[in-house]
């Protein structure tokens, strides 16, 4: 089974470590950074292709590859502690303790992905919605053209081992500049880019 756990289970892992410090397709396995990950997703909507807009994200993501993930993530932070990056060396041992609550409690791993049919649901809800909006604001997507994607809201915190941030893909349709946002992306060690299936958007950026 295939769930969109990634980002839900990565903010799972942020909230309850800190508190805790405080007391079918692999395409998507191809995808090397931001830009590569903005220009799939741009010809999957162009061309209507939900598969292709999936498989960029997190719902391709399977069980083994969540204990991957997590045991990746757990090596690269106690790199992290040995060379002193945490201040207080118990921030990176409740993140450790979050880790393997989220990405290594089976029972935790077979609760989120139960959700992944509702997810999805969603999710494809929004490309749909996107590609139909093309008629809304008068233009055809054969004819438009991808101008950038801007990546500059990701970010790499130092104590968390996971680039994240929100993706912008901006193109040009009838003398109008359009963005779609690809919500909380992010690179996991070994599986690349990935986007979260959570709602897509749609807005016009400038007309000229």
């Amino acid at each position: 089974m295939r769930a969109s756990l990634l980002l839900l289970l990565f903010c799972y892992v942020c909230n309850q470590s800190f508190s805790q410090g405080a007391a079918d397709d692999n395409a998507n396995r191809t995808i090397k950074n931001p830009n590569d990950l903005g220009r799939q997703f741009y010809r999957a909507i162009k061309n209507n292709r939900y598969e292709q807009a999936k498989n960029a994200s997190a719902l391709t993501l399977t069980q083994t590859d969540m204990k991957n993930i997590g045991h990746d993530l757990i090596k690269m932070i106690e790199r992290k502690i040995e060379d002193g990056v945490y201040k207080d060396p118990a921030d990176g041992h409740a993140m450790i303790g979050g880790i393997r609550s989220a990405f290594l409690n089976e029972e935790e791993i077979k609760k989120q992905f139960a959700k992944s049919e509702q997810v999805e649901k969603i999710f494809k809800k929004s490309f749909f919605d996107i590609q139909a909006s093309a008629k809304k604001h008068g233009f055809n997507w054969g004819q438009t053209k991808h101008l950038k994607t801007d990546s500059s809201r990701v970010k790499s915190d130092r104590h968390v081992p996971l680039p994240m941030g929100d993706i912008y893909i901006h193109f040009m349709a009838d003398n109008r500049e359009f963005r779609i946002k690809l919500p909380n992306c992010a690179n996991p060690p070994k599986i690349g880019w990935l986007m979260d299936p959570a709602p897509l958007s749609l807005e016009i950026v400038k007309t000229k």
